[in-house]
């Protein structure tokens, strides 16, 4: 029953604490659960809360990343600790974006092991697959290669023959 199960948007309830899940259920109908959240402390860590929230709704939490379950759980302890929700979500969603010119050697263990969840989700959101619109398999794409700019490293000429002459003496 749970391969049929397509969750198609998840959200949160703030008053009391709760996941929304809206999902496509076996029989092609969108339903939607809720699924309230217990022992969400506002200053503590997330993790046991996404362990039992998929404990207890594991068969409609199962194709969701835990990825997007901490975004919402980090939404919910920020409007907790007194922030509105549109402060909440510009907050976390700073915390769940990607920089492209961050240099990841800098960051902790934890924070780079978030960054990695946060890539594969995005990774596994865009991917596709055999039967979607669009794939094709073993793609091959030709790249204008007129434009060459000179690397110097790999390029021949009289200079490396007269370098590697010198290296050698």
């Amino acid at each position: 029953m749970s391969e049929a199960l397509i969750p198609l948007k998840l959200g949160i309830v703030t008053q009391p604490p709760a996941l929304t899940l809206k999902y496509r259920g076996t029989a092609g109908k969108e339903r939607q659960r809720v699924m309230p959240i217990r022992f969400l402390n506002k200053f503590g860590t997330v993790e046991n809360v996404i362990k039992e929230l998929k404990t207890r709704h594991g068969q409609h939490l199962e194709k969701v990343p835990d990825i997007r379950i901490e975004k919402m759980l980090r939404i919910i302890q920020e409007v907790q600790k007194g922030r509105s929700l549109d402060e909440a979500i510009a907050i976390i969603s700073q915390d769940f974006e990607l920089d492209p010119n961050q240099d990841l050697n800098k960051l902790t263990d934890e924070d780079l092991a978030k960054k990695k969840k946060i890539m594969d989700s995005s990774f596994e959101k865009n991917q596709l697959k055999p039967g979607d619109e669009g794939y094709v398999y073993d793609k091959q794409v030709d790249f204008n290669t007129d434009n060459k700019g000179e690397a110097g490293w790999d390029s021949t000429g009289e200079q490396d023959d007269a370098q590697d002459d010198d290296f050698w003496s």
